[in-house]
C-alpha cells in the first residue's frame, strides 16, 4: 500500500508563510535561489507565496566561488546579506538576512515558521536545531547533507507534533533527520571539527562540484510538491552522483520501523488541524 502525508492548509492556503534556512554555503546558497524561483512561480500561479528568514555567520571567501554561488567581488562580505540582497533586487522580494550564529543559547520565536531548511556542515548544529524546532513547536524541518558525492535529503516533522490526516491510513507524523538517525548524528558529533578548506582543489575534495546542486534540486521538488500539491508520497531522498543513482525514502511506517523509528501516540493537544491554520 503506498502512504500518503498530507500537510496542513497553512502549505496552501492564503495564509502568511515563513521560512528560516539555515545556512547558505554550497548547498543552502542553491536551496536559497530555488525558493526564490519557486516562490515567484507559486505566485504566478496565484499561491501566496511565502518569506523566508536567512541565517549564516559566515563571510564569502576565495574557495567559495565558483562551488557555491557567489563572485569575487563578493568576498568578505557575508554570505546571508550578499544572497538575500541579490535575491530581493532581483525578485522584488523582501526577505531578510541574519548573521549570527544559531547555537544553544538561542531562541528561535514560536508561531512564526511553518518550516525550517537546514543546510548545515556538522551533526552538532543538526542536533542544535531539532532541540530549537522541538521548543519552538515549528510544525516542519527539511534537512539537507552531503559527503563529497553522495547526499540525502530528509523532510520531517517536529517532535511530538502530529498532523490531523484526511484518511486514517495517512502517517500522521513524519520523522525527521534526527529521529531517523540520531545515533549516527551523536557519534559524529563527537568527532573533531576539520578545518575549512584552504584550496579549491581541497574543497572540491570534500564535496564534488555538483552535488550542492543535486541536494538541493531533491530537497526544492519535495517542498514544491507539499506547496503545490497539499500532499507527499515520498519525504526523502539518497543522491549517489558516483553511480548516477537516487533512492527515495517513502512515506512508509514500515520502512520507518525498520531503520528504527516508529509511530508515536497521537496526543490530542499536540494535532495540527489538516486543512486549517497551524
Amino acid at each position: 500500500m503506498k502512504h500518503k502525508h498530507y500537510l496542513p492548509g497553512s502549505f496552501v492556503d492564503s495564509s502568511d508563510k515563513h521560512v528560516l534556512l539555515v545556512g547558505v554555503g554550497g548547498t543552502g546558497s542553491q536551496i536559497l535561489t530555488d525558493l526564490a524561483r519557486m516562490n515567484q512561480t507559486l505566485i504566478q500561479l496565484g499561491h501566496k507565496g511565502f518569506d523566508v528568514d536567512v541565517v549564516d555567520p559566515d563571510v564569502v571567501s576565495e574557495t567559495n566561488v565558483g562551488r557555491q554561488l557567489y563572485s569575487m567581488s563578493d568576498i568578505g562580505n557575508y554570505k546571508a546579506v550578499v544572497l538575500t540582497t541579490r535575491l530581493n533586487m532581483f525578485y522584488g522580494t523582501m526577505w531578510q538576512s541574519y548573521t549570527a550564529k544559531i547555537d544553544r543559547k538561542s531562541v528561535l520565536p514560536k508561531d512564526r515558521y511553518l518550516l525550517v531548511i537546514t543546510a548545515v556542515d556538522s551533526a552538532k548544529a543538526r542536533l542544535i536545531m531539532a532541540k530549537k524546532i522541538e521548543e519552538a513547536g515549528i510544525p516542519y524541518w527539511l534537512d539537507t547533507g552531503n559527503m563529497a558525492k553522495s547526499g540525502n535529503v530528509v523532510f520531517g516533522s517536529a517532535k511530538n507534533l502530529f498532523s490531523r490526516q484526511l484518511n486514517s491510513q495517512c502517517p500522521q507524523r513524519l520523522p525527521n533527520v534526527a529521529e531517523l538517525y540520531g545515533d549516527v548524528l551523536k557519534s559524529a558529533a563527537n568527532e573533531a571539527i576539520q578545518p575549512p578548506s584552504c584550496s579549491m582543489e581541497a574543497s572540491l575534495s570534500k564535496q564534488d562540484l555538483f552535488i550542492n546542486k543535486a541536494v538541493s534540486t531533491f530537497a526544492m521538488q519535495i517542498l514544491w510538491n507539499c506547496f503545490r500539491h497539499g500532499y507527499i508520497d515520498q519525504h526523502g531522498a539518497f543522491i549517489d552522483l558516483k553511480n548516477l543513482t537516487v533512492r527515495p525514502l517513502d512515506v512508509d511506517p514500515d520502512k520507518w520501523k525498520a531503520m528504527g523509528w516508529q509511530q508515536q501516540k497521537v496526543r490530542r493537544k499536540n494535532t495540527i488541524k489538516e486543512g486549517g491554520a497551524i
